[in-house]
């Protein structure tokens, strides 16, 4: 069964902010750090793997976007048979 990651970018006047299923990954001066920074983080989950970020939600009146995208990572044959306890 594959893991999911979310990822997030919320722009508005002030920055740009990543965050990686739910996690703050960084807040970055420029949109293009961001999207480097998620690409980053998604070859550190699965190589060989891109991520693109799809505009989900723009509000004109305070500047604010929101960026979405989804890596879907394939579990190892061994870690299907696995059991974790949180």
């Amino acid at each position: 069964m594959p893991t999911n990651h979310i990822f997030l970018i919320d722009s508005d006047s002030s920055g740009h902010r990543l965050t990686v299923d739910g996690n703050r990954a960084g807040r970055f001066a420029s949109l293009r750090l961001a999207v480097a920074m998620g690409a980053y983080v998604t070859l550190r989950l699965l190589r060989n793997a891109s991520l693109k970020f799809e505009l989900d939600f723009k509000w004109m009146l305070s500047d604010l976007e929101i960026r979405a995208a989804t890596l879907e990572v394939p579990q190892i044959q061994e870690m299907e048979k696995c059991y974790v306890d949180r």
